[in-house]
């Protein structure tokens, strides 16, 4: 903050002096870029052989603390019928790819039929069993390489930053956030709640991230303080979350060629 200071003194005659002081409050703006060029790498360390996306952000008003940003996705739990067997207690990154793609389809439901989603889920699951011989625990760049090949979407796996999420966002994009889904905290999770998770962050309100969490029929709308997904944000590491990397993956239209 920058503070002006305007300082007036009047005589008001016997000797008496009236001062008057005003102060002004001026928000220092900035610019700020960042520029999103690297492709997503699968497990192996390879690159997938897609062109590289240019995402850039530019701001040049201050951040109102309060300022508040939904994206209209279609929401569904990971478990449509209410059955948390397999596969569907592993379905949370088959869940949250789902909802991406609908909203880039251009999907105006608020909700997924249970219908739909219980077939969009069981169709991701037998393709992911067929071209990767597994769909348990898909790590960051897994699910980057099938938003890709599957759905024909952009996705780039990215270092979990705050910043960059309100900025994607803002631009219409989506984020995934692979985590440790204990240290999310979320009291409608079945305890002790996931291992392993994976949301959809579809806007933000002054601190808080507004997500789709896939892992309870309550997810839709549902807000996390931005500390705590912060916290939260791991990869899978082979099982050892807690130890993962703190990534995340913007997602954003296939590009035109």
């Amino acid at each position: 903050m920058k503070f002006d200071r305007l300082i007036k003194v009047f005589s008001l005659g016997g000797g008496a002096v009236l001062v008057l002081a005003a102060l002004g409050c001026q928000a220092a703006t900035k610019n700020q870029r960042a520029v999103i060029n690297q492709p997503a790498v699968v497990a192996d360390g390879s690159s997938i052989d897609k062109p590289p996306v240019v995402l850039s952000y530019e701001s040049t008003k201050p951040v109102i603390k309060h300022s508040l940003k939904i994206l209209p996705v279609p929401f569904m739990v990971q478990a449509p019928y209410g059955n948390w067997g397999l596969p569907y207690q592993e379905a949370c990154e088959e869940a949250s790819m789902i909802m991406a793609a609908e909203y880039f389809k251009g999907n105006k439901s608020l909700r997924l039929s249970a219908a739909d989603a219980d077939k969009a889920i069981l169709q991701l699951v037998e393709w992911q069993k067929q071209e990767r011989g597994f769909y348990e625990d898909t790590t960051a760049n897994e699910v980057a390489s099938i938003l890709q090949d599957y759905f024909k979407l952009t996705a780039r796996v990215m270092s979990y930053d705050a910043g960059l999420i309100r900025q994607a966002i803002d631009s219409g994009n989506l984020v995934l956030v692979p985590a440790a889904g204990r240290k999310l905290g979320n009291p409608y999770f079945r305890r002790p709640g996931p291992l392993y998770h994976m949301l959809l962050i579809k806007g933000y309100q002054g601190d808080e991230l507004i997500t789709n969490d896939p892992g309870t029929r309550r997810g839709e709308n549902y807000r996390y303080a931005e500390k705590i997904v912060a916290q939260a944000a791991h990869d899978w590491n082979g099982g050892q979350v807690e130890t993962g990397a703190a990534v995340m993956i913007i997602v954003s239209p296939a590009q035109v060629k």
